[in-house]
């Protein structure tokens, strides 16, 4: 037998195997789209907590994952993704991925995991998915690095990410598409949480705007409340963007509230480089003085190529004498630095890689 004939044959066998598998799962092999996917990022740095410094080798949000959709046909499509955060360190910790100590292991804090479904009404997702990250990441030019906006908008207790929460997503109309997320009590009390999040785009410009109401989870605790603007403009050489957030009764407390600031720039430097600065600030607690703090962060991001990227990045909190902010917690790693006691400040040199594999249909 030739070998083109060889070949033919063994593409032939394969199909049919291919589609026995398929009938046997009631799945269409064609209706079916499946990638794996993954982010390491690991950083050397070198971090002050604001009272001493050490050296850390760090694994940063790194993260392994499956995702997909199932066409159903007339328009519909299921659509999934099973995303856990990664420990490249293996301590299980501290790995910028929110999760507990994991006993030595890799595999550390859910990510954003969900089953869905799309048409032409919208997008309706269930599972663990973003809440301050819906808009955190608008415009942040550290995401995951030291210098993370999430250090100061995040800080006071906002979550990143909602577990068993259901989201809704309408059509883009025009540039212009609405996102809402309903979190029920699950069996608690004054546990529920709800978000709503507006975004429009047209060329460079993007803007957004979102509401949160987050339960305490105690009876008769308000509920922590924010509200949160955010604007970008992408000149194509370079970019600016910033945001105000405002929360209400932070950790259930009557009148703790405060505004916070964040404003950015970044330049193109060649064909590979970028340049980057970003401020972040947290006014002062009603009625309490001195409880503010403010946060820079500069660096240098250097794409070798489509996956891969290197970089050095500097980032500094000021806590008055009544804050506690981190430069280098969310997102990042912070396994084996201590707790936050004055001013803290870091530089990491880090490299991260991605990538995304299809793995149905070759």
């Amino acid at each position: 037998m030739s070998g083109i004939k060889k070949t033919q044959v063994l593409g032939m066998k394969q199909l049919v195997v291919a589609m026995a598998v398929g009938a046997t799962l009631g799945t269409p092999v064609w209706a079916l789209d499946l990638s794996v996917y993954g982010v390491g990022h690991m950083s050397a740095d070198s971090i002050n907590n604001g009272s001493s410094s050490s050296d850390y080798l760090h694994s940063n949000s790194s993260r392994l994952g499956f995702k997909g959709s199932h066409d159903l046909g007339n328009g519909l499509a299921v659509l999934f993704q099973y995303e856990s955060g990664v420990d490249l360190t293996g301590n299980g910790t501290g790995d910028g991925n929110g999760g507990a100590n994991s006993n030595g292991q890799i595999f550390t804090r859910a990510r954003d995991s969900f089953v869905g479904l799309k048409g032409g009404f919208g997008t309706v997702m269930l599972g663990r998915l973003p809440a301050l990250n819906q808009w955190l990441y608008d415009y942040n030019l550290f995401g995951d690095q030291v210098g993370d906006l999430g250090n100061i908008c995040g800080g006071d207790g906002l979550p990143g990410r909602a577990d068993h929460a259901a989201y809704y997503r309408t059509p883009d109309f025009g540039g212009f598409s609405l996102g809402l997320t309903y979190v029920p009590n699950q069996g608690g009390t004054n546990a529920k949480s709800y978000i709503a999040k507006g975004d429009y785009v047209k060329g460079g410009l993007k803007l957004g705007a979102a509401y949160g109401n987050f339960g305490s989870g105690v009876a008769g605790t308000p509920d922590h409340k924010t509200d949160a603007i955010t604007a970008s403009y992408d000149f194509g050489a370079f970019n600016v963007g910033g945001g105000w957030q405002r929360e209400t009764a932070i950790g259930g407390v009557s009148n703790a509230d405060r505004n916070k600031y964040t404003l950015g720039a970044a330049a193109k430097v060649g064909s590979s480089g970028t340049v980057k600065v970003q401020y972040a600030s947290a006014g002062n607690l009603n009625n309490t003085p001195d409880s503010g703090a403010k946060q820079w962060a500069v660096g240098y991001d250097h794409a070798w190529d489509k996956s891969t990227t290197l970089y050095v990045a500097y980032a500094k909190t000021r806590n008055d004498t009544g804050a506690s902010y981190s430069a280098f917690d969310w997102g990042h790693g912070d396994q084996g630095v201590p707790g936050i006691a004055g001013s803290p400040s870091a530089i990491s040199v880090g490299v991260v890689y991605k990538f995304d594999v299809g793995l149905w249909p070759r």
